[in-house]
């Protein structure tokens, strides 16, 4: 397992668990009976008492509204993106078709109009490559391998689809800006692993006359991509290759874990204040011997054992789809087919 599959894993993993409890505890002892309230027993309790539950409520909403938000604006700028690379497809040239094919990318490579050198890998559910004529002219046949290589890695690791859930949890948990490091950690680490991947392929040399001439960026939405010049790292990447040494990853500083810890106490804070106000102090009770009991804790894995089995599936699928030739379903303008990229 590599460095970018570890951040991503423990992104996910930080997450889940925490929207399990999260969840789970404002649904099963604050909403519940909030709603569960006779109106003329509310209208008995004090704003102090109702304060904290409408607060949590509106903290919880905020979340899953950003979380949502974030999904919506990357699906869409992955679906205006992909008409875009349809609309300015041109017809592969058979050194292209030949290249991708070996590089166990056939169907998945489009060569598009225009004069910028950059080549990037597109859509969510079903991951391809687009390049730029500009830059397939510029490139030697073993740096066209070489740049394909790197790409083949964001398709295999469906990297666009992993960038959009990390972008929405990282939006959702904003009381944890922790895991924006995380995050950030593995967009760095997806690109060197790309780069020790097409390295083993193909020889430094071929990979470092790619990254040379990949010097311009494409104007498309990043979250939803994964870039072969991704900005911010190019040099890094280079040096890398030119002395041999990995550069450390940004590591999450003390001002950010200590935000992180204050915004998890916030929030647990606000829960059992909310508790406590609909409840009392016997219903808070209750909920510390139901959470850290044995069958507390069994019971919330039961509950999170589907979702993750269902979660799995899912990826599973997707990644055996990625490894195999795209299956093509439409024609456009160049004579060539392209499936549904959401």
């Amino acid at each position: 397992m590599d460095s970018a599959t570890r951040n991503f894993l423990g992104l996910v993993g930080i997450s889940a668990s925490l929207s399990a409890y999260a969840a789970c505890g404002f649904v099963g002892y604050v909403l519940v009976p909030l709603l569960g309230f006779h109106p003329a027993a509310l209208a008995r309790l004090s704003l102090v008492c109702l304060l904290p539950a409408a607060a949590l409520t509106l903290l919880v909403g905020t979340s899953a509204g950003l979380a949502l938000r974030t999904l919506g604006r990357q699906t869409c700028g992955s679906r205006r993106l992909a008409r875009r690379v349809k609309a300015l497809a041109l017809p592969a040239p058979p050194e292209l078709l030949a290249t991708a094919k070996a590089a166990g990318l056939d169907g998945r490579v489009a060569m598009i109009d225009s004069t910028e050198q950059f080549s990037f890998v597109y859509g969510v559910w079903a991951p391809r490559v687009a390049i730029s004529r500009a830059f397939l002219a510029a490139l030697t046949p073993d740096e066209l391998r070489a740049a394909l290589e790197h790409e083949r890695y964001h398709v295999r690791q469906l990297d666009p689809l992993r960038a959009l859930l990390a972008k929405a949890l990282t939006e959702a948990f904003f009381l944890l800006p922790s895991l924006e490091v995380l995050r950030l950690r593995y967009e760095a680490a997806r690109e060197l692993a790309a780069d020790r991947h097409a390295e083993g392929a193909c020889g430094r040399r071929p990979l470092l006359g790619a990254l040379l001439k990949a010097l311009e960026q494409p104007g498309h939405e990043q979250m939803t991509t994964a870039s072969l010049a991704h900005p911010g790292l190019l040099d890094a990447r280079i040096s890398r290759l030119e002395t041999g040494q990995e550069p450390a990853l940004t590591p999450a500083d003390i001002p950010s874990l200590f935000t992180s810890a204050l915004g998890a106490g916030s929030f647990l804070s606000l829960f059992i204040a909310a508790v406590a106000g609909l409840g009392g102090t016997s219903a808070l009770t209750g909920v510390v011997t139901d959470e850290l009991g044995t069958g507390g804790a069994l019971l919330g894995a039961l509950c999170v054992a589907p979702i993750v089995a269902v979660v799995g599936l899912i990826y599973w699928r997707l990644s055996r789809r990625a490894s195999q030739p795209l299956l093509l379903t439409s024609r456009g303008k160049d004579g060539c087919s392209y499936g549904r990229v959401p």
